[in-house]
């Protein structure tokens, strides 16, 4: 087993740096390639695909600055590259409507996933859904910036735009008030 000089054995530090990982962002990279994909089998293989990638990429050397961001990226890519090949079914943004969001938060209570649901209905576009589902599952601009190979700019001015349709939908009577007023004052990671 190899060592750095006089440290631990670089194996099992990368089995436990990539443990770590699986542990704390598994879910989220789960979510949204199964939104991305409405396929559970193909995004069980981006998660896998993601991480066996990150494993090789960390014992030939390789330093990854964003590890949760190149995860997300990899496992974006992967589906899409599944869609193109058509091994799989085809997705549009709706798939969102059937995919759980952020679970297993004991806060959550279903008030993100009932809030996409909203967000569906009054027009955001398949890109800006796609910066909300990455912001829903904590990932800063820069994060998402990199999953969706986009500037940071161009996020923040997605999300701005997302922000500006989820406000007039509120407040300008296209949806009841008690439909998304809640939810989006509640949930305000989308636009921050």
């Amino acid at each position: 087993m190899d060592r750095y000089p006089g440290g631990p054995p670089v194996k099992a530090g990368i089995e436990q740096e990539i443990a770590d990982l699986y542990e704390k962002e598994a879910g989220g990279i789960l979510r949204y390639a199964g939104a991305l994909a409405h396929n559970r089998e193909t995004a069980h293989d981006a998660l896998q695909e993601a991480f066996l990638r990150f494993f090789l990429c960390r014992s030939a050397g390789q330093d990854i600055r964003s590890p949760r961001g190149w995860l997300f990226r990899v496992a974006h890519n992967y589906v899409l590259d599944q869609m193109k090949a058509g091994s799989r079914n085809e997705v549009g943004v709706e798939s969102l409507l059937n995919m759980p969001c952020p679970a297993h938060r004991p806060d959550n209570d279903g008030r993100v996933s009932d809030l996409l649901q909203e967000l569906m209905q009054i027009g955001l576009s398949p890109r800006e859904m796609e910066c909300v589902r990455l912001r829903a599952e904590d990932l800063r601009y820069e994060e998402i910036a990199v999953v969706l190979g986009l500037h940071s700019g161009t996020v923040g001015a997605l999300l701005a735009r997302a922000h500006g349709k989820i406000r007039k939908a509120v407040s300008g009577g296209t949806r009841k008030a008690g439909d998304l007023a809640p939810a989006a004052l509640e949930e305000k990671r989308y636009a921050s």
